[in-house]
């Protein structure tokens, strides 16, 4: 199974040009694509609905969008019509499996004086996966402060660690012991003749996480590294794919590049991660980063899970 995160930067490529088909092409192939900076009716991408024309070039994926960022761009014209558009902002996921079920998580914000804060969040995504369900998000934190992303990684942790006690988006069965309530309850087809969705043993975070490797959030994260036992990982935390897979010799997993070149810090960084639960760690095959993309200032990183499809 190959997954791919990617921040497209609503696709402003590295030649200045908004390109949706060349972001698509950049990731194709993939059985599981996560998104980061997709974009609805924003004036500098041409009023474009991303989601919609990237799910066109993709036509053999299931998908879900999330648009933490959700503001007005309605207009009224002449004859007093509203022309209802909604300027948004977000994460998608796309899937060669079926979405089962999908929630969304607005992520902690704090209001800031001076950068540019904005709202971000997590997709939440359970797959119908070759193996049984399985969990998946594709995410966007914070770039504003350490400290609002310190809260963005607890927020997280919190989610991972109360998943199985939340259950699915529904859980329970029809109530057997009153057989006019039975009758009703499938009256009102609320299963829809389906079980009750199965809480998945095994979760997957994807995405930008605006943070660098050694860093307190990427710590709270992954564990730390202890003199006497090596790397210290709970099992209600994460495993960086980049760092438990068999293979990682093409390159040095830079996954952001100045553009221009002199912008801050200067210097390529690691800010995307595919992040697994500890059962996952011996599956991770290959990780790598696809520097020859050029649809972004970030770069495609996939990883190869040995999981039969």
């Amino acid at each position: 199974m190959k997954l791919v995160t990617y921040n497209i930067r609503y696709t402003l490529g590295m030649d200045g040009i908004y390109d949706c088909a060349r972001i698509a092409d950049e990731v194709r192939g993939a059985d599981i694509i996560a998104l980061q900076e997709v974009e609805r009716n924003w004036r500098r991408s041409g009023m474009e609905d991303q989601p919609a024309q990237l799910a066109g070039f993709l036509p053999d994926y299931h998908w879900s969008y999330f648009p933490a960022f959700d503001m007005d761009a309605s207009s009224v014209g002449t004859d007093g019509r509203v022309k209802n558009h909604r300027r948004q902002f977000g994460v998608m996921l796309l899937s060669k499996f079926r979405i089962l079920e999908v929630r969304r998580h607005l992520l902690p914000k704090i209001a800031t004086a001076c950068s540019l804060g904005m709202e971000t969040g997590a997709l939440e995504s359970i797959l119908d996966g070759p193996d049984g369900p399985l969990r998946v998000y594709s995410l966007h934190l914070s770039s504003a402060s350490r400290r609002e992303k310190l809260l963005q990684v607890q927020y997280l942790i919190s989610l991972h660690q109360g998943a199985r006690a939340r259950g699915g988006s529904w859980t329970g069965s029809a109530p057997k012991h009153d057989p006019i309530e039975l009758a009703n309850f499938h009256a009102m087809d609320w299963s829809q003749g389906e079980h009750e969705p199965k809480a998945p043993h095994s979760t997957i975070m994807l995405g930008d996480f605006n943070l660098v490797p050694d860093s307190p959030e990427y710590t709270a994260l992954t564990g730390e590294h202890d003199i006497a036992t090596g790397h210290n990982l709970h099992w209600d935390s994460f495993a960086d794919s980049w760092v438990v897979a068999k293979d990682r010799s093409d390159g040095d997993g830079f996954t952001w590049w100045p553009d221009p070149p002199d912008r801050a810090p200067a210097q390529p960084l690691r800010l995307d991660y595919c992040l697994i639960t500890p059962g996952l760690v011996h599956s991770i095959e290959r990780a790598w980063v696809d520097c020859s993309a050029t649809g972004s200032d970030h770069r495609p990183y996939w990883v190869d899970l040995h999981i039969e499809c």
